[in-house]
């Protein structure tokens, strides 16, 4: 199975096997968030993207952090 970077880098500019999730969000975090891909050239979409996998990334770790201390 492909990680999530693969697997958005495969689906940039077709049709995707990547699920689709919606969110609402405050209408600045919106104009933020197309200020910052507009400055990098990437769709909105892609960077909510990484910065949800940097988030399960961090959590991923947190839990495994966790599991040691109580293991020790």
């Amino acid at each position: 199975m492909l990680d999530v970077k693969k697997r958005i880098l495969l689906g940039m500019g077709g049709k995707t096997n990547l699920d689709r999730v919606v969110a609402y969000i405050p209408p600045e975090w919106k104009k933020e968030l197309e200020e910052w891909g507009e400055a990098d050239e990437r769709s909105v979409s892609w960077l909510v993207a990484k910065l949800i996998d940097k988030a399960l990334q961090e959590r991923r770790e947190q839990k495994n952090s966790a599991k040691v201390v109580n293991m020790g």
